[in-house]
């Protein structure tokens, strides 16, 4: 039988390693149509997704064979009387609340590209353009709604079910299904500077002093930049993200940047939302891949040649073993950014960097050579970390990069991983929420 136009649309992950078919698809309208789904779920034992964007990175994460729920239709924006509180639906994606946002002169601590939905980018914790000036997206949440596994409909906030609120901040999908959730808000600039520059191999170690300097240097919390190692046959190339998040003139450390030639240059003055929606969304065109990560406490000199060694070893294999991506995300955030942490299941108070291995292939007979290969990269590049004295063993990692088998304790620390799940325990008794994909606790 063929499917519909909606079906395929609403299984559709960036990843074909993400996507399954399912034996039915709920395209839920509110909260009480989850909670009304997940009581039938509980009661039959029937294994079941959530999809929010659909970028998750690991399979059968937001995908199953059992009900896929979607969330698309929850896709309001509720901008309170006194502008400083807005209810976003988990179902549609970031680009799409900077746009509904953007007449406001109001905005949000949300995702850096145009696919991700809000859902799986909050609960996972949520780095952010805004990260430097208000912390993750998990920080600034006022409050949760959740359909718990009992079908109960619950506002989770500090107030109103502490542990929870607490749980959610990191936790991903283990302890129900969030429908919307509330969001601190800030005065947005009518204007930024923002966009990409493309840069030949032949600048990498340009862009790599750029970047050690960046870090080292940049004392306005407004700039951001984020460099991809690419690597390939040829080498390491970079794309690079650029963002001053002000009407103002740039200051002098975006300018370390100015004056390696470019292939492609977009950088300009444009709204934010123009800016998220003119980075390119290189998940789309992902037939498999994952991720996996790894933080440092600074980004120095040497580390990042390290970086970029395993960018040249491994877009060397790219021809032989059908790779089609091998990146390398570097992320100089404020290294005191964690000075807006809240209590949340993913530890962040000690400001982690983290760098985000990004790797996609072709053929399912190449997973084993590339899921080694991330697993390997990341070894190496922690003994690379350690001997520059900018490891820390505290550091867990990202959940949002996380590959697939990461423990709890990786995730969040043993404290966290044993306080979650304790939560977990009583939240959820009979385990319904272990019907559906994730990481285990």
């Amino acid at each position: 039988m063929e499917a519909s136009t909606n079906y395929t649309q609403d299984i559709h992950h960036w990843s074909d390693t993400s996507t399954q078919t399912p034996v039915c698809v709920l395209e839920a309208g509110s909260a009480n149509d989850v909670a009304v789904a997940i009581k039938i779920i509980g009661a039959t034992k029937t294994p079941f997704a959530v999809k929010s964007g659909g970028h998750a990175s690991n399979p059968g994460f937001s995908s199953t064979t059992g009900v896929h729920i979607v969330l698309n239709h929850l896709s309001q924006v509720n901008l309170s009387h006194d502008r400083t509180v807005v209810e976003l639906g988990m179902g549609q994606t970031w680009l799409d609340v900077y746009r509904a946002l953007e007449p406001t002169g109001i905005n949000v601590v949300g995702g850096r590209v145009p696919g991700p939905g809000v859902g799986g980018s909050t609960l996972g914790g949520g780095y952010s353009w805004k990260t430097n000036q208000f912390g993750l997206s998990c920080d600034t949440v006022k409050s949760y709604t959740l359909v718990q596994p009992c079908g109960e409909i619950v506002r989770v906030s500090e107030r109103d079910h502490a542990d929870l609120f607490f749980a959610l901040k990191g936790g991903l999908n283990r302890f129900g299904i969030v429908t919307s959730t509330e969001f601190e808000t800030h005065p947005q600039a009518s204007v930024v500077t923002g966009g990409i520059r493309l840069y030949s191999s032949n600048q990498t170690q340009l862009l790599i002093d750029a970047t050690a300097k960046f870090f080292e240097q940049n004392t306005d919390v407004k700039a951001q930049v984020i460099p991809t190692l690419q690597g390939g046959a040829q080498g390491t190339s970079v794309i690079a993200i650029f963002l001053y998040d002000s009407d103002g003139p740039v200051p002098e450390s975006l300018k370390l940047f100015d004056g390696i030639p470019t292939v492609l240059d977009t950088v300009q003055q444009q709204t934010f939302a123009d800016f998220v929606g003119g980075i390119p969304d290189l998940l789309a065109v992902t037939p498999r891949g994952t991720f996996n990560t790894i933080s440092t406490s600074k980004l120095t000199p040497s580390f990042l040649a390290a970086v970029k060694n395993q960018s040249d070893y491994y877009g060397a294999f790219m021809p032989l073993q059908g790779g089609v991506r091998v990146g390398y995300d570097i992320e100089p955030f404020d290294p005191s950014y964690g000075r807006f942490s809240t209590d949340s299941a993913y530890p962040h108070a000690q400001s982690p960097l983290p760098i985000n291995l990004d790797f996609a292939w072709t053929l399912p007979s190449q997973d084993a050579f590339w899921y080694a290969a991330l697993h390997d990269s990341v070894n190496v590049l922690k003994q690379a970390a350690i001997r520059e004295g900018i490891y820390n063993d505290a550091y867990t990692k990202y959940p949002n990069y996380a590959i697939t088998g990461s423990t709890a304790e990786e995730l969040y620390g043993s404290k966290n991983a044993q306080r979650l799940r304790e939560i977990r325990k009583r939240v959820d008794p009979d385990s319904v929420m272990n019907l559906a994909g994730g990481f285990h606790l």
